[in-house]
């Protein structure tokens, strides 16, 4: 919860335009998804554990939070 209260947003999805086509159905936010795999890599979890940390853990979510 300190990323979020001292950072604000961590990854704007600014940064990634140039990763993404223009045209099509917008996806999920590219600044949330590179700042899932940093909290996934600085807690050593798996795919699936990271998903449930997303779904189920309040400090997650709340960091998570555009």
């Amino acid at each position: 919860m300190l990323i979020r209260d001292r950072l604000d947003v961590l990854f704007g999805d600014e940064e990634f335009v140039g990763l993404y086509p223009s045209d099509g159905k917008p996806g999920l936010s590219p600044g949330q998804l590179a700042l899932v795999s940093v909290l996934q890599f600085a807690e050593n979890l798996s795919d699936r554990a990271a998903a449930d940390a997303v779904r189920t853990r309040i400090d997650w979510k709340y960091a998570l939070v555009p």
